[in-house]
């Protein structure tokens, strides 16, 4: 009976700051890892790391850079392009089209709930994140493979570059590779 009573007031609290316009994601402060090999979900990162043939330093920088380590970021485009098809999900910040070429969703253009919070979960995310990775390191030099990760292959080929992105990523991969 308590874990009901406790997850009732956890969903009103929710409703209630979706509500009032804000992200619930922002309210969430997760610790920054710095300078060091340990960062959170490093179990998770390094059987992706194995499966996937990605350095486990690599999945970590991408990480930082496009959720800061909160399993619970969304970077939502829908109130720019009115769809939520170019919306991205979780640590890696997976969107709704690799995650349908990964089979976590269905159809990319109607994701159900329960599809964007299986592709949430940190396991599922940060597995079909080293995937992406794996299949771009696979296909193209570093530098742009790390920049289609970003951009989308699409974009990339239509000019769009993501050159601060890159830095960024690269200098974390030097802290995570120490």
């Amino acid at each position: 009976m308590p874990f009901l009573v406790i997850g009732l007031g956890c969903l009103a609290l929710f409703f209630l700051v979706k509500s009032l316009g804000a992200s619930p994601v922002s309210l969430v402060k997760p610790s920054l890892p710095t300078g060091t090999k340990n960062a959170p979900y490093s179990d998770i990162i390094l059987m992706s790391s194995r499966t996937w043939g990605v350095p486990s330093a690599l999945i970590k920088a991408v990480i930082r850079q496009e959720s800061n380590f909160n399993p619970n970021a969304i970077n939502s485009q829908a109130a720019k392009t009115a769809t939520k098809t170019d919306d991205s999900y979780g640590l890696m910040q997976v969107g709704l089209m690799t995650a349908q070429n990964f089979g976590l969703v269905k159809d990319y253009k109607n994701p159900s709930q329960y599809e964007i919070s299986s592709l949430m979960t940190p396991q599922n995310n940060i597995n079909a994140g080293a995937r992406e990775l794996s299949r771009l390191l696979g296909k193209y030099p570093f530098d742009t493979a790390v920049q289609m990760y970003n951009v989308g292959e699409a974009g990339f080929n239509k000019g769009y570059r993501a050159p601060d992105y890159l830095n960024k990523v690269k200098g974390f991969y030097d802290e995570y590779k120490i």
